[in-house]
């Protein structure tokens, strides 16, 4: 009867849970304990050694322990059954730091895991931390080697950390700042031609050119030697073709042209897409006299790709300089037609309707010099629907309808020049005149229609010493004076 009482006893206890303590050190990759980081064991497994000779992996509970680490990068974990655990670590900024799995078992049994030593600065770059054990990089390395991994991994952090700060710089355009942060970049790691690429950016944005040189040269030499095995060779070409580019932009503003040319003839012939050096060498050489170089320059871009109309504007520019001003309006036509094709397939492009609104406004200044207005003024009214700065063919269409001897429609155009913009001179002068013109006697005094002391007096405001200064005065002076009218006597 006691044997009895002793089996149910038994019977009625729960079943035997075995658990483990777990503990661990994690190291960031600045070799710094990480403190504060999260630390995530989920139970998938548990070992099953029911079968002699033979161990098998059951499916886990899903159980999950968190914890987190002290300031010293240390955690433990209390009462952690036996079993197979997916591990997860996240960084306190909430990025992934580990992902691994372990056997926790018996602290005596040699394939328990219930220790984790994590050292993130020997993990060597671009390794996701991941795996069975704590080893993180492949094969054992020597102390001079991981000396070299923690550094680099040091100065990724860094790195990271100061793009944050630079995207921040570039946002509220903060140069100085912002060249700081490069230049600190460029120490920690030069070998990234973007580094350069940017610092010159920013140094030919503020106009210093011989800096901006230098560190697009930099950026060639880094981005050749970096990019000679790179998986997609035509993007390597372009990224060395525009820092070519951009060199050549800075030798141009210099005012060294033979070295600008010397470059885009470099990129050119690099670039899978040259079309677009050759429109910078037609620009640079156009505006720096050498007009016929210019014009042959700007044939190849647009030969090399016809539908850009920026290469049609600057070639109807270097053909105006040489003074063929036919084939100079023919080139803006054409031009007008490729920006007007690409309007029509994308209606929010700025840059192509302000370019549209500009090659519109030269190709009328062309009709004017060839005396053609009535063309003229047609097409300063289509300029005005487009540009960004209507006042200016407004003005225009104004000064032709003038020519014109259309007063009416001058005056008018004049008024529209003016509500575009306000302290436009010229076109109250324009419109003063043709009022003035319009004048008669009365009394002995000349009077005028209304508006035009008011343009007189808006001239002067904001063009006191202009062109007109003088006729413009005179004008203002008959106003107020009395003409006297002298009859001569007939002969008889």
């Amino acid at each position: 009867m006691k044997t009895c009482c002793i089996i149910l006893i038994a019977l009625l206890l729960p079943p035997q849970r075995w658990l483990a303590s777990v503990s661990g050190h994690i190291v960031d990759r600045e070799g710094k304990p990480m403190a504060n980081a999260q630390i995530k064991y989920t139970n998938v497994g548990a070992v099953d050694y029911s079968e002699v000779g033979a161990a098998k992996i059951k499916e886990g509970t899903g159980r999950v322990y968190k914890t987190k680490t002290d300031k010293k990068g240390e955690f433990s974990l209390l009462g952690v059954e036996y079993g197979v655990y997916q591990i997860e670590i996240t960084a306190a900024d909430g990025s992934h730091a580990y992902s691994g799995k372990k056997n926790i078992g018996d602290n005596t049994d040699l394939n328990s895991q219930n220790v984790l030593n994590i050292d993130l600065s020997t993990a060597e770059a671009g390794l996701v931390p991941a795996g069975a054990g704590t080893n993180l990089g492949a094969g054992k390395k020597g102390k001079d080697q991981l000396a070299l991994i923690r550094q680099e991994n040091a100065n990724a952090v860094k790195i990271n950390r100061l793009i944050v700060q630079l995207h921040g710089a570039l946002d509220v355009q903060d140069w100085p700042n912002a060249t700081e942060l490069l230049n600190q970049l460029i120490v920690l790691d030069a070998n990234r031609w973007e580094f350069y690429q940017n610092l010159g950016t920013i140094q030919a944005n503020q106009t210093h050119y011989e800096e901006a040189v230098q560190n697009f040269a930099k950026g060639v030499t880094v981005a050749e030697k970096m990019l000679a095995n790179a998986a997609d060779p035509a993007a390597a070409k372009i990224i060395i073709s525009d820092l070519l580019l951009s060199e050549g932009d800075g030798y141009n503003r210099l005012g060294k042209l033979d070295q600008a040319i010397e470059l885009y003839e470099k990129a050119s012939g690099l670039s899978p897409a040259p079309a677009t050096a050759h429109y910078h060498a037609c620009n640079a050489l156009n505006n720096h006299g050498q007009t016929e170089a210019a014009i042959e320059t700007c044939r190849k871009a647009i030969a090399e790709d016809p539908a850009q109309w920026e290469f049609y504007q600057a070639l109807g520019s270097a053909l105006n300089t040489a003074e063929k001003h036919q084939d100079a309006l023919e080139a803006y036509q054409q031009g007008v037609a490729a920006a007007s094709k690409m309007l029509a397939g994308q209606p929010d492009s700025s840059r192509a309707k302000t370019g549209l609104g500009q090659m519109l406004n030269s190709e009328g200044n062309l009709l004017v010099q060839m005396k053609r207005y009535d063309d003229a003024a047609g097409i300063f009214g289509e300029a005005a629907k487009v540009s960004s700065y209507p006042a200016m063919p407004y003005f225009n269409l104004c000064a032709t309808y003038y020519n014109l001897r259309r007063s009416a429609d001058a005056v008018a155009a004049c008024d529209q020049a003016i509500a575009s913009d306000a302290t436009m001179a010229d076109a109250y002068f324009i419109k003063a005149s043709v009022l003035f013109g319009q004048g008669k006697l009365d009394q002995g005094y000349y009077v005028t229609p209304s508006g035009t002391r008011e343009a007189l007096n808006k001239y002067l405001e904001y063009a006191p010493f202009g062109d007109h200064a003088n006729d413009v005065r005179a004008m203002i002076g008959k106003l107020d004076a009395r003409v006297e009218i002298t009859v001569k006597p007939t002969k008889k």
